[in-house]
């Protein structure tokens, strides 16, 4: 997963607009999401929390579900990602389809990951 092109709307409640790439093994998917940048202060207080065992799952859910990431604290310091892309068109019928990808990292990668997330809150 890659998250890119980072843009900030410079309003009183702040949004980011950015673009996401998952790719996975034969399967990519792109998408344009955008969301308040409260909510990806939030993503990141959880990460802190997940890597210091004071909860069990971290989440980044926007309004509109169009990416949804989980982090859940597994044993021995191991995290089970779910990243689910989400995408939906409405053409006389609403369809909806989905991508979701799992896999397992070490909890040493969080603090990483929240670095990340910080150097695009605070841009």
């Amino acid at each position: 997963m890659k998250l890119t092109d980072f843009a900030s709307d410079n309003e009183i409640e702040t949004r980011l607009k950015f673009l996401v790439n998952i790719s996975y093994a034969v399967y990519t998917a792109t998408s344009e999401t955008e969301d308040f940048k409260v909510y990806f202060e939030r993503f990141s207080n959880e990460l802190k929390m997940l890597y210091d065992n004071k909860i069990n799952i971290a989440q980044y859910v926007p309004l509109e579900r169009q990416i949804e990431l989980y982090f859940k604290q597994l044993e021995l310091g191991h995290i089970m990602v779910t990243i689910k892309l989400n995408h939906s068109v409405f053409d006389d019928v609403l369809c909806n389809s989905s991508l979701t990808i799992q896999y397992e990292i070490d909890q040493s990668f969080l603090p990483e990951l929240i670095q990340e997330i910080e150097t695009v809150i605070h841009c």
